[in-house]
């Protein structure tokens, strides 16, 4: 892989992970918000810890996103492929409850910089080069 596409994948991991710590600041807002809402003890309890799942779950794919990078791993190919598709998906998701807001530009980005990555990368290797 060139030195630009792990550049352009470093840049994903980044936006992944400054997606994960702008989604993270959200949490004390909405431990806020629960306190006052009257739900029962399963969601009161269930939504803060699926809160940061969400922001654990980007920081593992950013770190994936840097090892794909920096340590160039015989799995780099697949490895990108896959979190391509999950960033997709967690865009569809969080476009979908929230709009258009900075973290869904974030997660939108960070998705079209790995396949653009991907595909030139797969392009390359069917020609050989």
């Amino acid at each position: 892989m060139s030195a630009i596409f792990r550049v352009l994948v470093t840049v994903s991991g980044l936006l992944v992970l400054a997606t994960a710590v702008f989604h993270y600041t959200g949490y004390e807002s909405v431990i806020s918000a629960l306190a006052e809402a009257e739900l029962p003890g399963f969601f009161a309890a269930g939504l803060p810890m699926l809160w940061l799942y969400f922001s654990w779950h980007l920081i593992v794919i950013s770190g994936v996103l840097f090892s794909v990078a920096l340590l160039r791993p015989g799995w780099s190919f697949p490895a990108m492929v896959f979190c391509a598709f999950v960033l997709i998906g967690d865009f569809g998701w969080v476009f979908s409850v929230a709009g258009v807001f900075p973290g869904t530009i974030m997660l939108f980005s960070a998705a079209v910089l790995l396949l653009i990555v991907v595909v030139r990368v797969s392009s390359k290797h069917e020609q050989g080069t």
